[in-house]
């Protein structure tokens, strides 16, 4: 499916997510929004790092988007993200480069589910 028709629910297990959020729907708006403000600054740092050949850096910012992505119940995106890390931590930078492409259009489609979500759910 194109990104610009992504539902949250094609990135996100809303099931797990919300038993996180004790079916608490303020509190899953809240949470998507510090999603939506804080992914594009761990998203640079990623890119700035690949970009630098860092191994270590890409190691660390993959490790963060992860995290954030697992807390959020994204978890195709918190598996490419781990495998960025695992890539970065063996020094495998083509691995990195290979991954980090397949993240990106994950990121794409579940970008635009998140705002579609959030815009949909303040109407």
């Amino acid at each position: 499916m194109e990104p610009e028709h992504a539902t949250l629910e094609q990135y996100v297990d809303m099931p797990e997510l919300l038993a996180r959020v004790c079916e608490d729907r303020e509190l899953l708006m809240e949470l998507l929004q510090l999603f939506q403000e804080s992914f594009p600054r761990l998203r640079d740092a990623l890119q700035l790092a690949a970009e630098s050949g860092d191994a270590n850096q890409i190691e660390k910012a993959a490790h963060a988007l992860k995290g954030m992505f697992a807390g959020l119940s994204m978890k195709q995106a918190s598996q490419l993200a781990a495998q960025v890390e695992l890539a970065a931590r063996a020094d495998d930078l083509p691995q990195v480069h290979e991954t980090m492409a397949k993240l990106i259009r994950e990121e794409a489609g579940l970008l635009v589910a998140v705002e579609s979500f959030v815009a949909g759910s303040m109407t």
